[in-house]
């Protein structure tokens, strides 16, 4: 009976914190595309970095979290682009460590005779993880407190894993990527007095569209959004929606997710370099108000090569 108490209480902590989702949930969708898709690498400037920290049904006592810290950048004299992340995920007794590098080769379709990025880029990107998955069995609370079998006390797993992704960019206007996390397929298995508690990591299917439509030459504009995320044995969830932006300083969105949830936005930039965005996820469902709200902060700088501080260093390598 505990094997089967271990094994259901593991499967919907983590792909249920998810909304039944294995991988990660981020309501900032751009700011933390690089994480689902490597072949974004090298095609956001010459040096992006991002902290994000995401916190779930506050109204929950140790309620999930996700802590991310991430960067890529690119070394244009070999159209290459490279970049990774750390990121530390908890939900409950569940817990996972991951560590990431990511490899891009980013393909102008035509060429610049100057230091500014090409206007069209295709990409492609892998990266590789090495993920330590974490059970802590003595935040258990199963029906009987004094079985004696459940003895799985604290666990941890080392596996690696690996993603796969394309992406296409004209310059602000229009971008679409394709990326398949978790290509492995783990078996992650965790043993205790009296069996063993099993999770299987599966492959999902994730597609991201978005641009930006600028509006009085420039000093407006709206900033659609649509993401994709389909994984077998789970069902397909989508969000869509876009942001307002004005004079590329200061902007506000809104967003749907599947599920019934509504994902406001805002945020500024600092002279086109340094951003800080937060998004508020509300679920609408009447049964989820005890559970709180999700809030998501998150610090970026993207430094492009025809910035100040990128010549700065040096004369740019050239497509």
């Amino acid at each position: 009976m505990t094997r089967y108490l271990l094994t259901a209480f593991i499967f919907l902590s983590v792909a249920g914190a998810a909304s039944a989702q294995q991988i990660e949930d981020f309501s900032l969708l751009r700011e933390n595309a690089f994480i689902l898709n490597p072949a974004i690498a090298g095609t956001e400037g010459w040096l992006h970095g991002v902290a994000t920290f995401r916190k779930e049904f506050l109204q929950i006592n140790q309620s999930p979290y996700t802590a991310l810290l991430a960067f890529n950048g690119q070394i244009a004299s070999k159209n290459i682009g490279l970049g990774g992340y750390l990121m530390d995920d908890v939900t409950g007794p569940t817990s996972k460590i991951e560590a990431n590098f990511a490899f891009a080769y980013n393909l102008p379709l035509q060429k610049k005779y100057d230091h500014s990025d090409p206007d069209h880029i295709l990409s492609f990107g892998a990266s590789v993880s090495i993920v330590q998955y974490r059970l802590n069995g003595g935040e258990l609370q199963p029906d009987n407190p004094s079985d004696p079998q459940l003895t799985l006390a604290q666990a941890t797993k080392i596996f690696p894993d690996a993603t796969f992704g394309i992406y296409y960019r004209y310059k602000e206007n229009f971008f679409a990527g394709f990326s398949v996390p978790q290509i492995m397929g783990l078996n992650i298995n965790y043993h205790s007095a009296d069996g063993t508690a099993a999770i299987k990591t599966v492959q999902q299917f994730n597609v991201l569209i978005g641009g930006k439509i600028p509006f009085d030459h420039g000093k407006l504009s709206i900033d659609p959004i649509a993401d994709f995320r389909y994984e077998n044995g789970a069902p397909p969830q989508g969000d869509a929606g876009a942001r307002f932006t004005i004079l590329n300083i200061v902007w506000v969105g809104c967003n749907y997710r599947t599920m019934n949830y509504m994902v406001f936005e805002a945020g500024f930039n600092v002279k086109d370099v340094f951003k800080l965005s937060y998004a508020y996820d509300l679920n609408t469902a009447s049964y989820t108000q005890e559970l709180g709200g999700t809030h998501e902060l998150s610090l970026s700088f993207n430094i492009p090569k025809s910035s100040k501080i990128w010549r700065g260093v040096g004369a740019a390598p050239r497509f």
